[in-house]
């Protein structure tokens, strides 16, 4: 039974509302995810040779991949709303360890962010907000409420948007770096 169904005629455009923010998301994740791979693949041995760059590169994947995610239990058709819930919340909850893992890579691999900018940004945008949107719209949708989909707006919009500060940050750091992977890295500091 789909979300519209299930909820009555007052929220009859939610599935066709949806179904088109979730194909707009996830045309502009796979794009950035795309264009993620075009820039990392050529400078692949400087980013294996730096653990920081490594773990950056991987937030920034891990960042742009769940607005995809998000579209895809958007367009999966005829579920209940408890369900995709359920599938938001369980989404969070590994996006975050994924996200979490990536930082205690970059952390241990020496990587001190001299910048009290960098390091709120680390921990705040978009890596924790955007986890915490995605588990704030499955909870509301698992206590019956689809405007719990609402939540998802901002956590795709700072998802792309944070995928693209953090990306072109590391990205940036890697051009600067032509003559090795670890000259001039010291003082990265990249969120």
């Amino acid at each position: 039974m789909s979300v519209a169904r299930e909820l009555g005629p007052e929220v009859a455009n939610v599935d066709r509302d949806w179904g088109n923010f979730g194909r707009v998301a996830g045309a502009a994740s796979g794009a950035l995810i795309g264009l993620l791979f075009v820039e990392v693949l050529p400078n692949r041995d400087r980013i294996t040779q730096h653990p920081a760059l490594r773990a950056s590169a991987l937030q920034a994947l891990v960042v742009f991949m769940l607005p995809l995610l998000v579209a895809t239990l958007l367009l999966t058709p005829q579920q209940p709303s408890w369900v995709l819930g359920i599938e938001l919340i369980t989404l969070g909850g590994v996006n975050w360890l994924a996200l979490a893992m990536a930082g205690r890579w970059k952390w241990n691999a020496g990587n001190e962010l001299h910048s009290r900018l960098a390091r709120l940004l680390n921990y705040t945008s978009p890596n924790l907000l955007t986890t915490l949107l995605v588990l704030a719209g499955g909870a509301t949708l698992v206590a019956g409420h689809v405007g719990g989909l609402y939540w998802l707006v901002p956590a795709v919009v700072l998802a792309l948007i944070g995928g693209v500060a953090k990306g072109g940050c590391s990205l940036s750091r890697i051009r600067t770096d032509k003559a090795g992977a670890a000259q001039g890295l010291s003082g990265y500091s990249c969120p």
